[in-house]
C-alpha cells in the first residue's frame, strides 16, 4: 500500500473537507486513510485546531492526528471568489463534508437540497452539535458540553465524586466515525442508484448512543443512573484492583470466568460462597468481593497478575500510560503505530486506523498540511 496504491478501498474518491476543530476533520481523516483524495478547505484565518495545545509551528498535536493524509486550500467561503472556487471543486467531488450549524449553512449558500440538486451525485455529509432540527439546532456544542447534556459526565467518575469528562474526546472521535460510516453507506448506495444523499450526524446523537445501556437499565429498574468509577453496574468483579505494586483492571462477564479468576488467585472458596454465586449476587456484594480479591492480589505486582490471568482466560490488564503504547510488544506485532512522514515535526509515530485489509493497515501517506500548501 504505497502512497499511490490503488489497493486502498477509497482510491479515486474525491472529498472536500470544509470541517474544522476535531470531530468533522477526524471523519475526513478516516476517509483519507482509506485512500480518498481529501482536500481540506480552511478559512484564511486557519482551523482553530492548529492552535490547540501543544502546538508544533502552525500545527498542533490534535491537528496532526485529525488532518493527516490531506491536502489543504485556503478559501473564504463568504467571498464571491471563494464561492466560485468552491463550485469548481464541487463539480469534480464525490463527497462534501461540513460541520456547520443550520444558520451558517444558509448564510453561506450551502443548503444541502440546493447543492445536491446542482450536483446530483454529491454526498453531502454534515456533523452538527445537536442536529439540524429542533429547539437546540442552533446551539453550539463541544465534546465536553455535550457529554454533560447526554449524561456521559454524570456516569463518569467515582460514586462519591463529581461528574467527570471522559479522559478522551469520545464524542468528537465518535462523531467523526459516524460521519465516515454514513458516507460509506451513501457511497455504496450511489454505486447502484447513481444519486448522492444527505448524511447527518451530531455530537448529541453520538452521546445518546454511548449511554444506550443506561437508558435501557433505567427503564427496567426505575432507578436513576449512578457513577460506578472504574467498576460497572452490570458486572462484578469488574474494574480496577490494587496489587502488590501497580493497578490491575479485571473484567468478569460470567460464572465460568469468575471461577477461573478465583482458582488463579488461590481463592476457590469464593466460588461456592453464596454471596457470589451468580453475577447479580456479585453485583450486590461488589465491595466485599473486591476486598477479598485484593487481599490475594497483594502477593504479586500488576504485571504478574495481568500475564497470569490473561494467559488463562480471564480478561485482565494493568493500568498503563498512553505513551507506553510506543513500546508495547503487542502493538509492534500488529503494526499499531505507523510512521508519520514529516521530518520537520517531533511527531514520529501515530496510530493508524484500527482496521487492516488482508493483514495490512492503511498507511499514513502524508503529514497534516501546513497552511495552504497549494
Amino acid at each position: 500500500m504505497s502512497a499511490s496504491s490503488p489497493a486502498l478501498p477509497l482510491a479515486g474518491i474525491r472529498v472536500l473537507d470544509a470541517t474544522s476543530n476535531i470531530a468533522g476533520p477526524f471523519g475526513g481523516a478516516v476517509l483519507a486513510d482509506l485512500g480518498a483524495d481529501v482536500l481540506k478547505i480552511e478559512t484564511p484565518a486557519g482551523d482553530p485546531s492548529r492552535s490547540m495545545s501543544p502546538i508544533d509551528g502552525d500545527r498542533s498535536a490534535y491537528f496532526h492526528i485529525v488532518n493527516r493524509n490531506k491536502d489543504v486550500e485556503s478559501i473564504d467561503l463568504k467571498s464571491d471568489s471563494g464561492k466560485e472556487r468552491l463550485d469548481q471543486l464541487l463539480e469534480s467531488s464525490d463527497i462534501f463534508l461540513t460541520n456547520f450549524l443550520p444558520d451558517r449553512l444558509k448564510s453561506l449558500g450551502l443548503e444541502p437540497d440546493a447543492l445536491m440538486t446542482k450536483y446530483p451525485r454529491l454526498i453531502f455529509a454534515n456533523l452538527s452539535s445537536y442536529g439540524t432540527t429542533g429547539p437546540d439546532a442552533a446551539a453550539p456544542g463541544y465534546d465536553a458540553t455535550v457529554q454533560a447534556r447526554t449524561g456521559i459526565m454524570h456516569v463518569t467518575g467515582e460514586p462519591d465524586g463529581n461528574p467527570v469528562r471522559a479522559g478522551v474526546s469520545v464524542l468528537d472521535v465518535g462523531g467523526g466515525m459516524w460521519l465516515a460510516i454514513g458516507v460509506l453507506a451513501a457511497l455504496f448506495e450511489r454505486s447502484s442508484t447513481g444519486k448522492g444523499k444527505l448524511v447527518e450526524t451530531s455530537l448529541y446523537e453520538t452521546g445518546a448512543t454511548w449511554v444506550s445501556y443506561h437508558l435501557s437499565a433505567e427503564q427496567l429498574t426505575g432507578a436513576p443512573s449512578v457513577r460506578s468509577g472504574s467498576s460497572h453496574p452490570a458486572f462484578s468483579p469488574y474494574g480496577i484492583f490494587a496489587t502488590g505494586n501497580g493497578t490491575l483492571c479485571i473484567g468478569v462477564g460470567n460464572n465460568n470466568i469468575f471461577a477461573k479468576l478465583c482458582t488463579l488467585i488461590g481463592r476457590d472458596d469464593l466460588i461456592t460462597d453464596s454471596r457470589f454465586a451468580d453475577n447479580v449476587d456479585r453485583v450486590k456484594n461488589a465491595k466485599v468481593l473486591k476486598s477479598e480479591i485484593e487481599s490475594s492480589l497483594a502477593h504479586h505486582n500488576a504485571k504478574y497478575w495481568a500475564q497470569l490471568l490473561g494467559q488463562n482466560g480471564v480478561p485482565a490488564d494493568r493500568v498503563a500510560l498512553p505513551e507506553e503504547l510506543h513500546h508495547d510488544p503487542q502493538g509492534n506485532a500488529i503494526n499499531l503505530l505507523l510512521d508519520y512522514p514529516d521530518s520537520q515535526s517531533k511527531v514520529k509515530k501515530i496510530p493508524g486506523l484500527p482496521l487492516r485489509f488482508n493483514g495490512k493497515r492503511p498507511p499514513i501517506r502524508k503529514a497534516a498540511p501546513h497552511k495552504d500548501e497549494r
